[in-house]
C-alpha cells in the first residue's frame, strides 16, 4: 500500500513539473515537527536577511494534520498531494530536516536544489542506513537519498558516519558546522531562554539544576523502567535543597506507571535548549542531546543502566567517548553528582568537541548559506 501511495506521489510531482519553476522560491519542510524551528528556521532567517525578494513556503506537520475531524483531515491529504507537491515542482530550493521517502519516486528538475538540513547534530548514534533493517524502506530511503545536492554536517570526522547514514558521496557532504548550534555562542538569546525557565518555574532559581533527558527504549515494559531506575524522591533526599531535578522524557516514552515525586516534569516545556542553558548538569543516557549540550561545557553524567542490552549502536565506543562519567546503577549516578567536577572533565570534553565540531564560533548559518548561494 506504501508503496502505490509513493509512486502516486511521484506522478503527481510529475505532473506539477510542466508548471516552470520559479526562481528564488524555497520550500522548508518540516517532516515530522509542527513548530517551526531547528535549523530550517535558522536557514530561512538568513536568506530573508540578505535577500527580500525569496518567496518562502513553510510546511510543518501541523500544516498537514490540521485539527481534529474529518474535514480537516481531508483537508490535510489535499493539500499534501496537491499543495505541497506543487510547491516542489516549482521550487528552486527544496529544504527538509529528515528522510522523506516519496523522494524516492519524485523525478527532481535539474534546476532545483534539493537540501538536507539533518534536525540531529554530530554522530552519536547510529541512525538512517546505518540502522534500518526493513529493505523495503532502505531502499526508499536510499533511492531518495541520490537526489539530494547537498548534506550539511558538523565536522569533517562525522563525514564517514553521514556517508554510511545517507549513503552519499562525500563530496555532497559539507563540514560547515550546523546551524542550530549558532544558538549556543549568542549570549541575549542564552539569557532570555534562561529567563523564560525561571519564570515558569520559580522554584528552581538559585539551586543546582540537574536535568534528566533519557532517550526511548523499544517495548513499553523498557520505557516504564526508566522512571523506576531512576528514584526521584530517593535522589532529591540525597542531594538536599541545594538541588533541584528536572525530569524531560523523550517523545516517544509514554510510561504508563510514572512517580515524578521529588523531580519536576518538564517533559512538556517547549525550549529544550532553555533547560539546558538553565541547568546545572545533565545526567542522560544515549540520547543525541549530549552532542549539543557539551558546547556549554557543563558536566554530563551518562546513567546507562541497561547498556549491555540497548542496541541501537554506536560510531564509536560509548564507554570510552562520551564526554562524561558513565555510571550503571543508582549509588554510582548519586556519588557522581556529588563529585561532578567542570575541571576533570574538561579533557574529555575537548576531545569530544574537536571530535564533533570543525567550528565552535557561532557562524555555522552563514557559512551554509554562502554554499547554497555559492558565495563560499
Amino acid at each position: 500500500m506504501k508503496k502505490i501511495v509513493y509512486r502516486l506521489y511521484g506522478l503527481l510531482y510529475g505532473m506539477f513539473r510542466g508548471i516552470p519553476l520559479r526562481k528564488k522560491k524555497v520550500v522548508l519542510y518540516m517532516i515530522h515537527n509542527s513548530k517551526f524551528q531547528g535549523n530550517l528556521a535558522y536557514v530561512y532567517e538568513e536568506m530573508k536577511r540578505r535577500d527580500d525578494s525569496f518567496r518562502f513556503v513553510i510546511v510543518s506537520k501541523a500544516d498537514l494534520l490540521g485539527k481534529p475531524g474529518l474535514l480537516h483531515k481531508i483537508r490535510g491529504v489535499l493539500y499534501f498531494y496537491f499543495i505541497l507537491n506543487y510547491h516542489f515542482a516549482t521550487a528552486e530550493y527544496i529544504m527538509l530536516n529528515d528522510n522523506f521517502l516519496p523522494l524516492a519516486y519524485m523525478n527532481i528538475r535539474k534546476q532545483t536544489k534539493l537540501i538536507q538540513l539533518w534536525h540531529g547534530v554530530g554522530a552519536f548514534k547510529k541512525f538512517g542506513l546505518s540502522t534500518e533493517e526493513d529493505p523495503f524502506v532502505r531502499e526508499l530511503v536510499y533511492q531518495g537519498n541520490q537526489k539530494m545536492s547537498q548534506l550539511f554536517v558538523s565536522s569533517d570526522k562525522v563525514i564517514p558516519y553521514y556517508e554510511e547514514a545517507f549513503g552519499i558521496s562525500r563530496e555532497r557532504i559539507h563540514a560547515t558546522g550546523v546551524p542550530i548550534t549558532d544558538y549556543y555562542f549568542d549570549e541575549s538569546r542564552i539569557q532570555e531562554a534562561k529567563h523564560r525557565v525561571y519564570e515558569t518555574y520559580p522554584e528552581i532559581k538559585n539551586k543546582k539544576i540537574i536535568l534528566y533527558t533519557p532517550t526511548f527504549r523499544n517495548t513499553e515494559e523498557e520505557n516504564n523502567e526508566i522512571l523506576s531506575r531512576f528514584n526521584c524522591s530517593n535522589l532529591s533526599r540525597q542531594l538536599g535543597d541545594d538541588y533541584v531535578i528536572l525530569v524531560r522524557l523523550h517523545p516517544q516514552v509514554k510510561p504508563t506507571v510514572c512517580n515524578y515525586e521529588g523531580c519536576i516534569d518538564v517533559t512538556k516545556y517547549d525550549d529544550v535548549k532553555g533547560l539546558y542553558a538553565a541547568s546545572t548538569l545533565l545526567i542522560t543516557d544515549y540520547s543525541s542531546t549530549m552532542v549539543e549540550y557539551t558546547l556549554f561545557k557543563k558536566p554530563i553524567i551518562f546513567y546507562a543502566y541497561d547498556l549491555e542490552k540497548y542496541d541501537r549502536g554506536f560510531y564509536f565506543d560509548y564507554e570510552q567517548n562520551v564526554p562524561g562519567y558513565v555510571v550503571k546503577d543508582e549509588e554510582c549516578l548519586l556519588q557522581a553528582i556529588k563529585k561532578s567536577n567542570e575541571a576533570e572533565l574538561l579533557e574529555k570534553q575537548e576531545k569530544f568537541l574537536l571530535a564533533e565540531y570543525n567550528y565552535l564560533d557561532g557562524h555555522a548559518t552563514k557559512r551554509v548559506v554562502d554554499l547554497l548561494l555559492n558565495k563560499e
